[in-house]
């Protein structure tokens, strides 16, 4: 396989699927289910934490009861979370029962699987293992391949050009420590992350414990279209609030917090759940596709990691083939790269794109052997 080099003098994409996030210890979507059914999640509960065992134990009993209810005897077997949210959102918008199953009911076991997907996709990783600095003089190997990714970018790009940007379609935040870690007070030598949005953090006061300031001229984009474990969304004053590197706890999810800015509403956990019927209607999502597309179509290289092309991501697959054909129209090649460890993923992106180039290797092997940054300047 060849080298993929991330050069100053080429805008590079990379998108991240849940593939990417394997080596961290984090679910891919096939797996998120099972986790919920079975009640195994990130950060078992300690002996002395009742309230994120009854939660958890609370959880899996409510998923495993709608599943019985719902489907055949064994069908867990075969069963995927968009299959599951597919009929659930469809009793909803047609507020109809499913049987002797109620509305109310229905709406119940929804939110408990929201929940179920945050809890499921958490991560671990201390926040130490995500820091670049630690890992930039190469006697300390990092143990993900995201922090590996950012030490040769940051070692390469501190004073340069930024010439790459990042759409990530999970939930965890292992690509956001890994960015805000490359933050420096002195513009110069600052990675500012923007996520394509104003974050209601922007508009509190200095010192508040979530603020941090407005991404200045060195920045870098990562742009999250499914949104995050660690966003907050108000209804009220439609702020989205992160918390940065820290997660969600158990008890900030079921206990729920003000809105920071208007104190009004509870904030909600901001995720965009796995269905066929994904509707962006939400005025962030909409600037983050806006972001997404204009991203793509000034890009020379994507580089997708760990994606497959899911058929619930119909609307990207849109926006990938006019971006694709808008660059090919007006004249510019498109270098396309996939790194996946199942071979079938590339004949989907061979049926959109020309002279894919392949990686048939987890995403820690694709920064350890054949990944590396060139010269800033």
């Amino acid at each position: 396989m060849e080298n993929f080099t991330v050069s100053p003098d080429k805008k590079t994409v990379f998108i991240m699927g849940a593939g990417a996030s394997k080596d961290d210890g984090i679910a891919v979507q096939n797996e998120i289910l099972d986790k919920i059914i079975k009640g195994k999640f990130s950060f078992p509960p300690e002996k002395d934490d009742s309230v994120t065992f009854k939660e958890y134990t609370k959880i899996s009993s409510n998923i495993n009861e709608l599943v019985n209810i719902v489907f055949a005897d064994g069908a867990q077997k075969n069963l995927s979370l968009e299959s599951l949210f597919n009929i659930l959102e469809t009793a909803l918008d047609k507020r109809e029962n499913i049987g002797g199953l109620e509305l109310k009911k229905i709406r119940l076991y929804y939110a408990d699987l929201i929940k179920g997907i945050m809890y499921a996709t958490r991560i671990d990783s201390k926040l130490e293992d995500h820091k670049v600095e630690n890992f930039l003089d190469g006697k300390k190997q990092p143990k993900s391949p995201y922090t590996e990714m950012g030490a040769k970018l940051y070692k390469q790009y501190k004073y340069g050009k930024i010439s790459f940007s990042f759409v990530n379609f999970n939930y965890d935040i292992c690509l956001d420590r890994v960015l805000l870690s490359m933050h420096d007070k002195k513009e110069s030598e600052s990675f500012d992350l923007d996520y394509g949005i104003e974050l209601g953090n922007y508009a509190l006061e200095p010192g508040r414990k979530l603020w941090f300031g407005k991404p200045r001229s060195r920045k870098m984009y990562l742009l999250r279209p499914h949104g995050s474990v660690n966003w907050l969304f108000c209804r009220s004053c439609g702020n989205v609030f992160s918390k940065l590197t820290r997660q969600n706890k158990v008890a900030d999810i079921i206990q729920s917090t003000k809105c920071y800015n208007c104190k009004l509403s509870n904030l909600e956990p901001y995720i965009i759940y796995p269905s066929y019927n994904r509707i962006y209607e939400n005025k962030h999502l909409i600037q983050i596709w806006l972001r997404t597309e204009k991203l793509l179509m000034e890009a020379d290289k994507w580089c997708f990691i760990g994606y497959s092309l899911p058929e619930a991501d119909r609307y990207f697959t849109y926006i990938l083939t006019r971006a694709y054909n808008y660059r090919k129209a007006v004249g510019c090649n498109t270098e396309v790269s996939v790194v996946n460890i199942n071979r079938d993923v590339f004949a989907k992106f061979g049926t959109y794109f020309n002279k894919v180039v392949k990686y048939e290797c987890t995403f820690k092997e694709f920064t350890n052997k054949y990944f590396s940054a060139g010269e800033g300047g």
